[in-house]
């Protein structure tokens, strides 16, 4: 799932306010490794298994932003996102960032993801540069890098 490891991991700076993700996806594996990324790069991160564990953690944690897959059992992405973009109008809550997470053909979906209320759709398998970019870019963050702020092979496995 996670593509061509940075040398340098991307750190939020010290004393940081918290920003909250939400990583969704089905495969036990596929949620480890980008929590075990996030995480690495200073994020709070919490993980569901499926749509609708996505929706209730989202009803009480409030996320900045969820890193959503589309394929999922129960309730797939779609569906989740759905339920969310219309709780916040409902709610009057500002959107939170949702980013699709796809194995499927970008060109055919694109044009739904809007509609369906994505804020952008990342082809698998991920690539930790895109990912990081997109969350600066959408949260307004700016990340530091040090050479102790290496990867392991622990994100890897």
């Amino acid at each position: 799932m996670i593509k061509r490891l940075p040398r340098q991991l991307p750190q939020l700076p010290p004393n940081h306010p918290t920003c909250r993700i939400l990583v969704v996806d089905d495969h036990p594996v596929n949620r480890t490794l980008l929590v075990r990324l996030l995480q690495r790069g200073g994020f709070t991160v919490k993980q569901a298994h499926n749509g609708l564990a996505a929706f209730t953690l989202w009803q009480k944690w409030q996320p900045q932003l969820i890193l959503m897959d589309l394929l999922m059992p129960v309730v797939d992405g779609r569906e989740a996102t759905r339920l969310i973009r219309t709780a916040e109008k409902t709610s009057h809550q500002p959107p939170t960032k949702i980013i699709a997470l796809t194995a499927e053909s970008i060109p055919t979906f694109s044009h739904q993801a809007h509609i369906i209320g994505f804020d952008r759709i990342i082809s698998k398998p991920i690539r930790p540069d895109i990912i990081f970019e997109l969350i600066a870019s959408f949260l307004d963050l700016q990340y530091i890098y040090s050479e102790t702020n290496t990867l392991d092979s622990k994100v890897s496995e």
